[in-house]
């Protein structure tokens, strides 16, 4: 944990982004929180001179270099106010909690609450890790690497034509869970765990990649070739997945990044 309270100038705050990241923990987790008195956006301050972008780069800078991430909050928009009245009243949030991709293995959910200000300018900031309850039902989410078996269009359209008697509703809820364990079913035949997929198409390289060693026959060289074949659709696949997890779609090229993916996905549940 470390905990600052930031200058008002610029030179003085990157004082403490040197200082902050030569207290950077290697693999540890690591929460900062406190008084940073700079602000990222234009919405994160009311009243006062417009929102210079130039204001938060520098803030943005270190975010990016220490890799951590602002967890949000709940209550009050701002954590600070001048306190006058009228044109002459300023408030912003210059109070927050950032947190490392390691800090999110603590705990499956972390928030931070705004409290009241009173008596102070500055309101105090309340953070809690808690675990999430794994019985609660999970939904249904429709994963769009389903869409590249042809056979999936047919398997939705003949449990979707099944026969349902009584009211509309009920006709619609009984097509609606119909649908949704034929599609579960047929991502079970044909996808399976997509972890698991992964980790068994990287043994069977390795494996393959050893008689390859041992023996290199043409039918080595074969199966070594099936092998990496395998493990390439099995990346893809987990690829997908994640992509969608983290819903960013802008990363079309590069190597494979399913770490990033789930760093992106934890961070929005957090």
């Amino acid at each position: 944990m470390s905990f600052v309270h930031a200058k008002c100038s610029v030179q003085e705050r990157r004082v403490l982004w040197y200082t902050l990241l030569n207290d950077k923990p290697i693999s540890l987790p690591w929460c900062i929180g406190g008084d940073f008195n700079v602000i990222l956006a234009p919405h994160e301050k009311r009243g006062g001179r417009p929102f210079a972008i130039a204001e938060g780069m520098e803030f943005m800078s270190f975010m990016e270099e220490a890799r951590v991430f602002d967890v949000g909050f709940s209550g009050a928009s701002f954590t600070w106010s001048n306190n006058r009245r009228g044109r002459a009243r300023v408030s912003k949030r210059l109070d927050r909690f950032l947190v490392n991709g390691a800090c999110l293995d603590l705990s499956n959910a972390i928030s931070v609450l705004h409290l009241a200000r009173h008596p102070s300018d500055h309101a105090p900031l309340k953070i809690s890790f808690k675990e999430r309850s794994d019985h609660t039902p999970r939904p249904f989410r429709f994963l769009n690497v389903w869409t590249t078996k042809s056979e999936l269009l047919e398997v939705i359209r003949y449990a979707w034509n099944q026969d349902v008697s009584g009211s509309p509703l009920r006709v619609l809820s009984s097509k609606l869970l119909a649908t949704r364990r034929a599609i579960q079913t047929s991502n079970k035949q044909h996808f399976g765990n997509v972890f698991d997929a992964v980790r068994s198409a990287e043994m069977g390289v390795q494996r393959a990649e050893e008689a390859m060693d041992q023996y290199a026959s043409e039918e080595c060289q074969v199966e070594l070739s099936k092998a990496q074949a395998e493990l390439r659709h099995a990346l893809s696949i987990e690829e997908q997945f994640w992509s969608q997890k983290a819903r960013v779609k802008w990363l079309k090229h590069g190597d494979r990044n399913s770490r990033y993916f789930h760093a992106v996905v934890r961070q929005r549940r957090a």
